[in-house]
Protein backbone atom coordinates (compact mmCIF):
# COMPACT_ATOMS: atom_id res chain seq x y z
CA UNK A 1 0.00 0.00 0.00
CA UNK A 2 1.75 3.52 -0.67
CA UNK A 3 2.01 6.04 0.82
CA UNK A 4 -1.09 8.56 0.95
CA UNK A 5 -2.48 12.00 1.40
CA UNK A 6 -5.11 14.60 0.97
CA UNK A 7 -4.24 18.35 -0.52
CA UNK A 8 -6.61 20.90 -0.65
CA UNK A 9 -6.72 23.78 -3.05
CA UNK A 10 -8.49 27.12 -1.61
CA UNK A 11 -9.18 30.10 -3.13
CA UNK A 12 -12.12 32.62 -4.26
CA UNK A 13 -13.98 31.43 -6.88
CA UNK A 14 -13.15 31.59 -10.76
CA UNK A 15 -9.01 31.65 -9.80
CA UNK A 16 -7.98 28.96 -11.71
CA UNK A 17 -8.58 25.93 -9.07
CA UNK A 18 -10.45 23.14 -10.90
CA UNK A 19 -8.02 24.24 -14.41
CA UNK A 20 -4.43 23.75 -11.99
CA UNK A 21 -5.77 20.52 -11.62
CA UNK A 22 -7.01 18.79 -13.99
CA UNK A 23 -3.89 20.15 -16.02
CA UNK A 24 -1.69 18.56 -13.46
CA UNK A 25 -3.59 15.31 -12.72
CA UNK A 26 -5.08 14.88 -16.48
CA UNK A 27 -2.75 16.93 -18.86
CA UNK A 28 -5.82 18.80 -20.04
CA UNK A 29 -6.92 22.75 -20.07
CA UNK A 30 -10.97 23.24 -19.91
CA UNK A 31 -11.48 26.91 -21.73
CA UNK A 32 -15.07 27.04 -19.84
CA UNK A 33 -16.04 28.02 -16.48
CA UNK A 34 -17.65 25.49 -14.52
CA UNK A 35 -18.38 26.56 -10.83
CA UNK A 36 -16.94 24.13 -7.91
CA UNK A 37 -19.86 23.39 -5.82
CA UNK A 38 -18.44 21.96 -2.35
CA UNK A 39 -15.17 20.07 -3.80
CA UNK A 40 -14.25 17.96 -6.50
CA UNK A 41 -11.83 15.41 -5.77
CA UNK A 42 -8.86 14.01 -7.95
CA UNK A 43 -6.24 11.00 -7.23
CA UNK A 44 -2.65 11.07 -8.80
CA UNK A 45 0.25 9.09 -7.74
CA UNK A 46 3.83 11.28 -7.74
CA UNK A 47 6.52 8.69 -8.67
CA UNK A 48 9.02 10.38 -6.28
CA UNK A 49 11.00 7.30 -5.74
CA UNK A 50 13.91 8.89 -8.03
CA UNK A 51 14.22 12.36 -5.95
CA UNK A 52 13.39 10.39 -2.60
CA UNK A 53 17.54 10.28 -1.50
CA UNK A 54 17.48 14.32 -2.33
CA UNK A 55 15.16 14.62 0.81
CA UNK A 56 14.89 15.82 4.11
CA UNK A 57 14.01 12.56 5.50
CA UNK A 58 16.29 11.22 8.17
CA UNK A 59 14.89 7.93 8.53
CA UNK A 60 16.14 5.49 6.37
CA UNK A 61 13.37 2.68 6.41
CA UNK A 62 10.97 5.83 5.10
CA UNK A 63 12.81 6.23 2.45
CA UNK A 64 13.12 2.69 1.65
CA UNK A 65 9.04 2.41 2.07
CA UNK A 66 8.62 5.17 -0.29
CA UNK A 67 10.59 3.49 -3.11
CA UNK A 68 8.76 0.71 -2.57
CA UNK A 69 5.01 1.49 -2.14
CA UNK A 70 5.32 4.84 -3.91
CA UNK A 71 2.94 8.07 -2.92
CA UNK A 72 -0.40 8.74 -3.76
CA UNK A 73 -2.36 12.28 -3.08
CA UNK A 74 -5.66 12.75 -3.24
CA UNK A 75 -6.24 16.53 -4.57
CA UNK A 76 -9.61 18.34 -3.09
CA UNK A 77 -11.13 21.29 -5.48
CA UNK A 78 -12.63 23.23 -2.38
CA UNK A 79 -15.33 25.62 -3.94
CA UNK A 80 -14.22 28.93 -3.52
CA UNK A 81 -17.77 30.84 -2.39
CA UNK A 82 -16.89 32.25 1.18
CA UNK A 83 -20.76 31.89 2.23
CA UNK A 84 -20.86 28.34 1.76
CA UNK A 85 -17.40 27.51 3.00
CA UNK A 86 -19.54 26.28 6.26
CA UNK A 87 -20.18 22.97 4.48
CA UNK A 88 -17.45 22.32 3.80
CA UNK A 89 -15.09 22.94 6.43
CA UNK A 90 -14.79 19.17 7.03
CA UNK A 91 -12.44 18.77 3.59
CA UNK A 92 -9.85 21.02 5.37
CA UNK A 93 -9.03 18.18 8.54
CA UNK A 94 -6.73 15.79 8.08
CA UNK A 95 -5.09 17.65 4.79
CA UNK A 96 -1.51 17.25 4.82
CA UNK A 97 -0.48 20.26 2.40
CA UNK A 98 -2.13 22.69 0.99
CA UNK A 99 -2.20 25.65 -2.11
CA UNK A 100 -3.94 28.82 -2.12
CA UNK A 101 -4.56 30.11 -5.28
CA UNK A 102 -5.28 33.97 -6.64
CA UNK A 103 -5.67 34.98 -9.77
CA UNK A 104 -3.19 37.89 -10.50
CA UNK A 105 -5.96 39.52 -12.70
CA UNK A 106 -8.43 39.80 -9.55
CA UNK A 107 -6.77 41.83 -6.73
CA UNK A 108 -9.93 40.99 -4.35
CA UNK A 109 -8.51 37.02 -4.79
CA UNK A 110 -5.58 38.35 -3.40
CA UNK A 111 -6.82 40.64 -0.87
CA UNK A 112 -8.48 37.01 0.20
CA UNK A 113 -5.11 35.42 0.98
CA UNK A 114 -5.49 35.68 4.20
CA UNK A 115 -9.10 34.46 4.71
CA UNK A 116 -7.80 31.28 3.32
CA UNK A 117 -4.22 31.45 5.29
CA UNK A 118 -6.37 31.71 8.41
CA UNK A 119 -8.75 28.72 7.28
CA UNK A 120 -5.90 26.41 6.73
CA UNK A 121 -4.19 27.23 10.50
CA UNK A 122 -7.36 27.08 12.07
CA UNK A 123 -8.72 23.60 10.42
CA UNK A 124 -5.49 21.92 8.99
CA UNK A 125 -2.77 22.86 11.40
CA UNK A 126 0.83 23.51 10.47
CA UNK A 127 1.04 22.09 6.88
CA UNK A 128 3.32 22.44 4.28
CA UNK A 129 1.57 25.02 2.09
CA UNK A 130 2.30 27.16 -1.22
CA UNK A 131 1.42 30.37 -2.83
CA UNK A 132 0.05 30.43 -6.48
CA UNK A 133 -0.47 33.12 -8.71
CA UNK A 134 -2.54 31.82 -11.52
CA UNK A 135 -3.62 33.08 -15.02
CA UNK A 136 0.11 34.37 -16.11
CA UNK A 137 -1.04 34.11 -19.42
CA UNK A 138 -2.59 37.43 -19.11
CA UNK A 139 -0.09 39.10 -17.45
CA UNK A 140 -0.20 42.45 -19.03
CA UNK A 141 -3.89 42.94 -17.14
CA UNK A 142 -2.49 42.14 -14.12
CA UNK A 143 -3.23 44.38 -11.23
CA UNK A 144 -1.16 42.53 -8.74
CA UNK A 145 2.33 42.54 -8.69
CA UNK A 146 5.04 40.10 -8.49
CA UNK A 147 6.27 42.00 -5.51
CA UNK A 148 3.06 41.84 -3.55
CA UNK A 149 2.68 38.64 -4.06
CA UNK A 150 6.22 37.25 -3.02
CA UNK A 151 6.10 39.64 0.25
CA UNK A 152 2.62 37.82 1.00
CA UNK A 153 4.47 34.93 0.99
CA UNK A 154 7.58 35.75 2.50
CA UNK A 155 5.25 36.90 5.45
CA UNK A 156 3.48 33.17 5.46
CA UNK A 157 7.05 31.76 5.33
CA UNK A 158 5.40 30.00 2.11
CA UNK A 159 7.04 29.33 -1.44
CA UNK A 160 5.50 31.64 -4.04
CA UNK A 161 5.00 29.91 -7.94
CA UNK A 162 3.16 32.26 -10.75
CA UNK A 163 0.90 29.43 -12.84
CA UNK A 164 -0.88 29.21 -16.04
CA UNK A 165 -3.00 26.54 -16.14
CA UNK A 166 -3.89 27.35 -20.22
CA UNK A 167 -0.43 26.94 -21.08
CA UNK A 168 0.56 24.98 -17.96
CA UNK A 169 3.77 26.88 -17.21
CA UNK A 170 4.89 25.97 -13.86
CA UNK A 171 1.79 23.41 -13.18
CA UNK A 172 4.52 20.54 -12.51
CA UNK A 173 6.99 22.32 -10.91
CA UNK A 174 4.38 23.56 -7.92
CA UNK A 175 2.86 20.55 -7.89
CA UNK A 176 6.20 18.26 -7.38
CA UNK A 177 7.51 21.41 -4.40
CA UNK A 178 4.47 20.92 -2.58
CA UNK A 179 4.62 16.62 -2.85
CA UNK A 180 8.35 17.02 -1.54
CA UNK A 181 7.13 19.65 1.52
CA UNK A 182 4.80 17.21 2.16
CA UNK A 183 7.02 13.67 2.16
CA UNK A 184 9.85 15.82 3.67
CA UNK A 185 7.16 16.10 6.65
CA UNK A 186 6.49 12.89 7.29
CA UNK A 187 7.94 11.19 10.19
Amino acid sequence: MSYRGKVILCGDAGVGKSSLLSVYVDGKFIEEYIQTLGANFLIKEIDLRVVVDKLNIENPNLKRDIKDKGFRLYFWDLGGQHDKLFSTEYYFVQAVGAFIIYDILDRESFENINFWYQKIKDLSGDIPLILLGNKIDMIQERTVSIEEAEKKAKGFGVEYFETSAKLNKNVDKAFESLSIQILNKLK
